[in-house]
């Protein structure tokens, strides 16, 4: 008797935010169809410090399934839980010292700038997904994106864009680079090696005068 096949969960994101003086690392992932449920962790120091699980049970009464929809909710999860982090959900500090430490051994406009993060009134920059990343080795390997500002939505033109592919056990590569048009948006094509040691992921970065954000999608094999 043929034992039915399931379908691989889908790659997940991984995020580094620093906010304040702490590093919070994002990671969302897909349960798998035998729990569709996306879940989201956020560590600081190695220890979780928030969960988020929702699930996408209605998608699958939706035949055939469709992995680009489950992918955008991930993103779109993935994002929200970042804004909160940089809106300052997570702060520690008392609200009658984030002025005082703010501008504490720093520049003043960088002080500044990090007092307004802090405070949630600063519309910083991210990278939006025309459509899923999938980095697979020995493939074509397709970057679609548009730079914009996270609560006006208005596009970042002229921000750097560079796409990376880094390992575990070997140093970075860098696959791509440019800037983002009138429009905000970047594309390009690269193809990828057969393959490469350690756990490899591909990640694209943007960095402007509004602020940094980055995208990391893990490698599959071709």
């Amino acid at each position: 008797m043929a034992v039915p096949q399931v379908p691989p969960m889908i790659t997940g994101f991984n995020t580094d935010v620093r906010h304040g003086n702490r590093v919070f690392h994002v990671q969302t992932e897909d349960k798998g169809l035998s729990n569709p449920k996306i879940e989201t962790l956020i560590y600081v120091g190695g220890e979780i410090l928030d969960n988020y699980r929702s699930s996408y049970e209605d998608l699958l009464a939706l035949p055939p399934l469709d992995e680009s929809a489950i992918q955008g909710r991930m993103d779109d999860q993935h994002r929200a839980v970042i804004r909160d982090i940089k809106n300052g959900k997570y702060d520690l500090t008392p609200p009658d010292l984030i002025e005082q430490q703010a501008f504490n051994d720093r520049p003043l406009d960088q002080a500044i700038l990090e007092f307004l993060q802090q405070e949630g009134d600063v519309d910083t920059l991210e990278l939006v997904l025309d459509q899923p990343l999938k980095p697979a080795f020995g493939g074509l390997f397709r970057v679609q994106v548009q730079a914009r500002l996270c609560q006006s939505r208005s596009p970042v033109s002229g921000a750097e864009i560079a796409v990376k592919l880094v390992s575990s056990l070997k140093k970075a590569t860098g696959l791509l680079s440019g800037r983002t048009a009138a429009d905000g948006r970047f594309a390009g094509e690269v193809q990828l090696p057969p393959s490469q040691p350690g756990q490899c992921a591909v990640v694209v970065s943007c960095n402007s005068e509004q602020g940094f954000d980055e995208l990391k999608v893990a490698v599959v094999a071709g």
